[in-house]
């Protein structure tokens, strides 16, 4: 048997996957995939922090852009390293899109933080 769901998703979003309209990367004119080789010790976390960087400077620069979560378990897969072009040994982290934003994000509320001091 042929399993139809094999990145672990929930159904919901098979559906969106499945639609012609759907486009996961929004039509943006830029895509970052950021990687390292699967053997570093720290690469999730190293990763992670420069597509942060790379958000704050694009964000500088007037740029709007987005970690694309939903495609990461794509892209960790061999079709999906072979279409970024990435060797077997690296593993995609960061897909992180770029373009210029039609309108100002709009304010996203925040929660007070629940900060503990410890010492």
């Amino acid at each position: 048997m042929v399993d139809r769901r094999p990145l672990g998703l929930p159904d919901h979003l098979y559906e969106k996957l499945a639609s012609a309209d759907f486009q996961i990367f929004h039509h943006a004119p830029a895509l970052i995939v950021i990687s390292a080789p699967a053997s570093d010790a720290w690469i999730a976390e190293d990763c992670a922090l420069a597509g942060e960087n790379l958000m704050l400077a694009a964000h500088d620069l007037g740029l709007g852009s987005c970690w694309i979560g939903l495609s990461q378990p794509w892209l960790a897969t061999a079709e999906g390293r072979r279409a970024l072009g990435l060797p077997d040994a690296h593993t995609p982290i960061a897909p992180i899109i770029l373009g210029h934003p039609r309108a100002p994000a709009a304010a996203v509320p925040r929660k007070a933080p629940d900060i503990r001091w410890i010492g």
